[in-house]
């Protein structure tokens, strides 16, 4: 089987899985859990892979032909928990019972479906926000095979840095609306295209997303963030500012946000002290 991982991304790696750590999650979630999945866990247990999507036949929250996958749940049984925790987060979030999570942060999940197939399990998609549940691939054998990397088409107008007055008020009204209506998703997709405006607009965005209520609001600010921590977006956002928001974030009630938030923090400091 093909390599995911990104072996130079430590976030959401865990210990090495041993047949020992396999066998006691299998009792604690009362399932067999497919060969394939343990293959690719023991090549690393859980983590960012190279890939960001899943094709689909109907259209999802994310865009008319796919879904995101940025990353595979490990199997931990320290503090971080990896798929041990399904059904916490099938508590926490009203998902349906009798599935392990290995893929999501909240809104949305990819989940090994043992409702009807208790031996090799079918991928599914959930997307709670919008009611929505897909069927992703008969196995997780096929779901890895199927993984592709999407890049997303800029709008042509996004391509010329230099902006009107009217372009940049225009910007300005559309944080505002899809701030206070959009769903997670949508201001996530707008927040792309700001990040190729310029540094006033994306200060501004960054600012309404901190201010937002939804942790997967901020879950998907912090990707942008990790990024300016790790020293890429140079003058988007200054060092100060930056430390500011991750430590307001580190205090997030979201267990995913606060995480990430301190192994963001720990990034910039890191790039800080060389």
């Amino acid at each position: 089987m093909k390599s995911i991982w990104q072996e130079d991304n430590e976030y959401g790696r865990l210990e090495p899985l041993s047949d020992e750590m396999v066998k006691k999650a299998e009792e604690m979630l009362k399932v067999n859990l497919p060969s394939s999945y343990i293959n690719i866990l023991k090549q690393q247990n859980g983590g960012y892979i190279k890939y960001n999507a899943h094709p689909t036949d109907v259209p999802t929250s994310f865009a008319a032909t796919h879904v995101n996958v940025e990353h595979i749940f490990g199997i931990g049984f320290g503090k971080e928990k990896g798929i041990v925790d399904s059904q916490y987060l099938i508590d926490e979030w009203g998902l349906p019972e009798n599935l392990v999570l290995i893929s999501g942060d909240g809104h949305s999940w990819i989940a090994l479906d043992y409702r009807k197939n208790k031996t090799e399990p079918p991928i599914i998609f959930i997307d709670v926000e919008e009611n929505q549940e897909i069927s992703l691939a008969k196995s997780f054998e096929e779901f890895i095979n199927g993984l592709v990397e999407y890049i997303e088409e800029e709008d042509s107008d996004l391509n010329n840095p230099s902006l009107s007055e009217h372009e940049i008020k225009d910007y300005y009204a559309k944080i505002d609306d899809v701030i206070q209506k959009g769903t997670p998703k949508e201001i996530d997709r707008l927040f792309t295209n700001i990040l190729s405006t310029n540094n006033e607009l994306v200060r501004y965005m960054v600012e309404k997303m901190r201010q937002h209520a939804k942790p997967k609001v901020h879950f998907n600010l912090l990707l942008y963030l990790m990024c300016c921590a790790e020293g890429d977006n140079k003058g988007s956002l200054e060092d100060d500012y930056l430390n500011e928001v991750l430590n307001e974030l580190s205090k997030s009630k979201n267990k995913d946000v606060k995480e990430f938030a301190l192994y963001s923090l720990e990034q910039l400091q890191s790039r800080l002290n060389q």
